[in-house]
């Protein structure tokens, strides 16, 4: 039975044609490939020591019973949670990270097998170090087998732990940038650290393609205090939770991790739907990339959806 499950293991969803592929031998060449790989991906992890935070809209609580900062009923009631310590990247999966996995792992390339979806897919990963946009059972799939590879327990953030961290480690921090704000240069309208339309548009400008659906490098703007990149724009990330917009009321204190099984059903596909946090492309006075912001799509949506994901290690000292 052991035997088994271990092969089961082996056996990873491709890209978006769900074929399944076993893993195969690797060559010296890839084995050090793989090596160097996982070297960075650890040393990339930052780490998030165990704490207790009010999680949700908290700014009536921050106001002294004052107004909330958004009339979202989902992310409400703010409800104190206790993490314990884990580590989280401070990138997003890169669409090169991604494609390696893919490769390593005796999958195929990511294909739509259907052309209008292959070219947009393409044009929104043109640029290089750009996130991977992936639908949750490949965010989840690749998080895994960085599990297997390296033995240490890696899987998609809780949206708790997401959270947390883009709030660094659980402060009243509504914007996860440098400096909790989002800054633009009045001149130009160019982001000063977050990436605006204006910015994909001279990014997009020597591609002839879509600048709205373009993503911008993982790295391309500064970290938070926290260390960490790009939590409030270029992509929402998807969580381990399912989509409950009444969760909140009746969340466990310590270590949340969403409800046991789905709860709201698409109509259209069928499919119970997951959260996802942080935004795609943010502006000053909008509701969207706010640290405690909700949304939500169907795990495996069949066209490229703009989300990506990183990864945690849900362990209690640090890797570095």
């Amino acid at each position: 039975m052991k035997r088994n499950s271990a092969v089961f293991l082996l056996i990873l969803l491709s890209g978006c044609d769900e074929k399944k592929v076993a893993t195969p031998v690797l060559t010296a060449e890839q084995k050090t490939e793989l090596d160097v790989f996982l070297s960075r991906v650890r040393a990339d992890m930052v780490y998030m020591s165990a704490g207790t935070f009010l999680m949700g809209d908290f700014c009536s609580e921050m106001r002294n019973g004052g107004a909330y900062c958004t009339g979202d009923k989902s992310n409400k009631p703010a409800h104190m949670v206790e993490l314990s310590a884990y580590s989280i990247s401070k990138y997003k999966i890169s669409h090169e990270e991604y494609a390696l996995y893919l490769r390593l792992s005796g999958s195929p390339p990511q294909n739509y097998n259907n052309e209008v979806r292959d070219t947009m897919l393409s044009e929104m990963t043109v640029l290089d170090n750009s996130p991977a946009i992936i639908n949750w059972r490949e965010a989840d799939t690749y998080c895994r087998w960085l599990k297997s590879q390296t033995g240490l327990n890696f899987s998609l953030p809780t949206e708790a732990q997401w959270e947390y961290a883009a709030r660094n480690r659980g402060k009243y921090v509504s914007i996860a940038t440098d400096d909790g704000f989002l800054r633009v240069n009045r001149d130009t309208e160019f982001g000063e650290n977050f990436g605006t339309y204006e910015d994909r548009e001279l990014a997009a400008r020597p591609f002839g393609i879509d600048p709205g659906i373009l993503s911008l490098p993982v790295d391309k703007y500064p970290p938070s205090p926290a260390g960490l990149y790009g939590m409030a724009d270029n992509g929402r990330e998807w969580v381990i939770d399912w989509y409950d917009p009444g969760w909140y009321a009746k969340s466990p204190v310590k270590d949340p991790n969403g409800p046991e099984s789905g709860v709201i059903k698409d109509e259209e596909t069928g499919q119970y739907w997951k959260v996802l946090r942080g935004a795609i492309l943010p502006a000053p006075g909008r509701p969207s990339g706010l640290t405690f912001s909700r949304s939500y799509d169907i795990p495996e949506p069949g066209y490229p959806a703009g989300n990506t994901a990183r990864c945690v290690v849900n362990a209690s000292e640090p890797l570095n």
